[in-house]
């Protein structure tokens, strides 16, 4: 694997489900968390699903994700992910705010981390119900969970989101909006912002959230040097295309000790993906790379 030492293992675990999320609970109270965005598979392409989804799983076991944010995933994708690592999501899709349409879905490992409450909103002038907002293109959602760390009995909120990709009054809003339901959501407790937020780091939407003050940004306050590429959607091709789009913010209460984006492929996840019609196979597990923190509550 590249770029990845903060968390390294040396060689890939047997991988059986979330008991590869298994630590030494006297060595670290840690937490990892990530977020990826796993490109939707509604129609044959040539990465498609089932071409990546055996990478997914052993990427989220490698790296011990203990709770991720996920974006464009339908159901099946969903499924499958639970599947291969014994993580369990909740969230639900943006079309119907039940099973219609993409998911920004939150996995957690449960041998970690208790769920003890979640919820839905649509970023749009009618964010209780599924809704297309502003000059958006789709309908966009973000979907949240409230855990207790099963570790240290720390609660703390988790928000996982992807703003639109063409209507720039709607990204501008969705980060008004956003900082308007963390506050009403979370209140005071330690709360977490992962996504695709669709627009880079000197954008309009991200110095609206960042000129806040409410929300960190992950990577700049990491007490060790950020580690992978710059740029986090590479189109399959493992080259970022431009600056990062996909983040991890948070509040005050956490130290962030790494920051990392993973670019790990196909081949270095051992994945053996399966072969296509045309007798290709998926190169990486998505389109973007994920981006990955290790973390503790202070």
């Amino acid at each position: 694997m590249r770029n990845f030492v903060f968390f390294f293992v040396a060689a890939l675990p047997v991988l059986t489900g979330c008991g590869a999320f298994d630590r030494d609970e006297n060595v670290s109270n840690e937490m990892v968390l990530a977020t990826f965005n796993l490109r939707l598979a509604p129609t044959p392409e040539s990465n498609m699903w089932h071409l990546r989804k055996n990478a997914v799983g052993k990427l989220v076991l490698a790296h011990k994700f203990d709770v991720f944010g996920t974006q464009e995933g339908y159901l099946h994708q969903l499924r499958d992910i639970e599947s291969a690592t014994g993580c369990k999501f909740t969230g639900v899709a943006r079309d119907d705010g039940k099973t219609s349409g993409e998911y920004s879905a939150i996995f957690y490992n449960p041998k970690r981390m208790e769920l003890l409450d979640s919820g839905d909103f649509w970023f749009s002038e009618t964010p209780g119900k599924p809704s297309k907002g502003w000059d958006a293109a789709c309908k966009r959602i973000c979907s949240w969970g409230k855990f207790r760390d099963r570790l240290t009995g720390r609660e703390f909120f988790f928000f996982s989101l992807h703003f639109d990709h063409k209507g720039k009054a709607a990204r501008k809003n969705s980060a008004k909006l956003l900082l308007s339901k963390v506050r009403e959501i979370a209140g005071n407790s330690p709360a977490v912002c992962v996504g695709d937020y669709n627009a880079t780091v000197l954008s309009e939407p991200m110095a609206e959230i960042l000129s806040d003050g409410l929300l960190k940004d992950s990577k700049t306050i990491s007490k060790t040097p950020a580690s992978g590429p710059g740029g986090t959607f590479h189109n399959f091709t493992g080259i970022p295309k431009f600056d990062r789009i996909d983040y991890i913010l948070l509040t005050g209460g956490f130290d962030v000790l790494s920051y990392a984006v993973l670019d790990d492929s196909a081949a270095d996840l051992e994945a053996s993906p399966a072969k296509g019609a045309d007798g290709g196979a998926a190169l990486y597990p998505s389109d973007h790379f994920p981006v990955v923190v290790r973390a503790v509550l202070k």
